[in-house]
C-alpha cells in the first residue's frame, strides 16, 4: 500500500492568501467597499494596487458608489496662529479628527480647494492634489508659463472622466484686462497654454472659483462673473447676480450643489436670505428659496447680541456655510453658523441640527465660523 506523501501543513495556502491572489474574487470582494475601506487596501500588494488603480474599475465603483458629500472641511482665514482645521462630518453630525484632518493639520499645510473628493493643497512653495479619502496626494509640477501672482482652479468630475485639471490664470501686466490662462491634465501630467489671452469682463478677480457642469465659474459680490468651459476652452460671460445694485442686499454665499450652481443674499431690515440658482441656459438666476434665520435666537441667543445696537450690526449673527441640495426626498440643507455653534436645517422636514463640540468649549460662544473658508469632502476613488 502506498503511503500517501506528507505535506507541510504551513506550505498550504490559506483562505485568506486565496483570496488575495485570486484576482477576480478580490475585485468583486472590492466592488462592495467604500472608498475609504478599500484606502488601507492599496498598501497590501502590488496586485490590489493594480486591481483598486485600474480606470474600469474605478468606473464601476463609481457606479456602485457614487461621490456623496460626507463632511466640510472648515478652516479660520483671519488668525494669528496657525489655522486649525476642522472637520465636520455629516456622516456623524459631529466634528473630527480624521488621520488625513492630522495630516492637513500639519505646519504650513493650506487647502487651497475642494472639488468632488479632490483637494488642491499648498505646502511650502509645493502645490499638491490630494485624496483624503485613500489619503493619497500627488506633488502639481511648476506651471512653465507663469511667474507668480496666479490663481489655481481645481476641476474633476469622476462620472466624466477619471482624470482632474487645473486651470491657472494670471493677470497680464499690460493690458490690464487680459489675462493668461493655462491648464494641467492629469493624463498626460502636462501644462498647455491658451494660445490667446482671455478679457476678463469687468476686470473679474479669478480667485475662489466653482466647478459646476465641466466650467469653472468666478463671480463677486456686486459684479458681473465669468465661466470657462473645460471643453471648448472658451470664456463665458455669466449673468448678473440678483438684487446686485441695491443696497438692502449683501452678497452671502456662491456655490454649488447637485450640478447646481446657487447664489445667495440676505436683506439686511429683514434678516431673510433669498437663494438663487442659475437657469440650466445661463440666462438668468431664479429664486429657490427664501429662508428666515430668526426662528434659531431662542436657542441661540448670541447670534442676536449686537442686534440692533449699533448701524452697522442690523443683521443677526449668522451666516451660510454651504448649502446642499440632498435630494427631492431629503430636501434642501443649510449649514449655517452662529457663534459656538454650526446649525444645519432642513427645509423640508423643518429640522433643526445643533453641533457643538469641545473645539467650542462650553459657553464659548466668540467662535464665529463666518470668517472660515469651507470645502467639501466627498469619498472618491480617484487615485490621482
Amino acid at each position: 500500500m502506498m503511503e500517501e506523501p506528507i505535506t507541510d501543513p504551513q506550505s498550504e495556502p490559506t483562505s485568506a492568501e486565496e483570496v488575495a491572489e485570486n484576482e477576480d474574487l478580490a475585485t468583486e470582494i472590492f466592488n462592495h467597499l467604500s472608498a475609504t475601506s478599500l484606502a488601507p487596501c492599496l498598501r497590501v500588494s502590488k496586485l490590489w494596487l493594480s486591481i483598486i488603480s485600474n480606470q474600469k474599475f474605478i468606473s464601476r465603483h463609481n457606479l456602485l458608489y457614487p461621490p456623496s458629500l460626507s463632511g466640510l472641511y472648515l478652516v479660520p482665514r483671519q488668525t494669528a496662529q496657525h489655522p486649525e482645521i476642522h472637520f465636520l462630518s455629516f456622516k456623524k453630525n459631529t466634528f473630527e479628527v480624521t488621520p488625513f484632518v492630522a495630516f492637513l493639520n500639519s505646519k504650513g499645510f493650506q487647502i487651497l480647494q475642494s472639488c468632488n473628493g479632490l483637494l488642491l493643497c499648498q505646502f511650502g512653495l509645493s502645490r499638491y492634489v490630494c485624496n483624503p479619502s485613500l489619503f493619497r496626494l500627488r506633488v502639481l509640477p511648476h506651471c512653465p508659463y507663469m511667474e507668480k501672482d496666479y490663481t489655481l482652479d481645481l476641476a474633476f468630475d469622476p462620472f466624466s472622466s477619471p482624470g482632474y485639471k487645473v486651470v491657472c490664470v494670471q493677470k497680464l501686466s499690460s493690458p490690464q484686462l487680459f489675462h493668461q490662462i493655462a491648464i494641467y491634465s492629469s493624463e498626460t501630467r502636462l501644462w498647455s497654454l491658451f494660445q490667446e489671452p482671455v478679457v476678463a469682463p469687468n476686470e473679474l478677480d479669478f480667485n475662489d472659483g466653482v466647478f459646476c457642469n465641466g466650467a469653472i465659474h468666478w463671480l463677486k459680490s456686486n459684479s458681473s462673473g465669468a465661466y470657462l468651459d473645460l471643453k471648448t476652452g472658451i470664456l463665458k460671460e455669466m449673468p448678473q447676480p440678483p438684487r446686485h445694485e441695491e443696497s438692502e442686499y449683501r452678497f452671502k454665499y456662491f456655490g454649488k450643489s447637485q450640478g447646481c450652481l446657487l447664489y445667495a443674499v440676505s436683506r439686511a431690515m429683514l434678516n431673510e436670505y433669498e437663494f438663487y440658482q442659475m437657469k440650466e441656459d445661463y440666462s438668468g438666476w431664479d429664486l429657490k428659496i427664501q429662508v428666515n434665520p430668526t426662528v434659531m435666537i431662542a436657542k441661540v441667543p448670541a447670534m442676536a447680541r449686537n442686534f440692533l445696537r449699533h448701524p452697522m450690526f442690523t443683521l443677526l449673527e449668522c451666516d451660510v456655510l454651504y448649502v446642499n441640495l440632498a435630494g427631492r426626498d431629503e430636501g434642501v440643507e443649510i449649514v449655517f453658523s452662529v457663534p459656538g455653534d454650526v446649525v444645519i436645517r432642513n427645509l423640508k422636514i423643518k429640522n433643526y441640527l445643533f453641533i457643538q463640540d469641545e473645539i467650542f468649549g462650553a459657553c464659548d460662544v466668540t467662535i464665529w465660523y463666518k470668517m472660515y473658508s469651507v470645502y467639501e469632502h466627498f469619498e472618491t476613488l480617484s487615485v490621482i
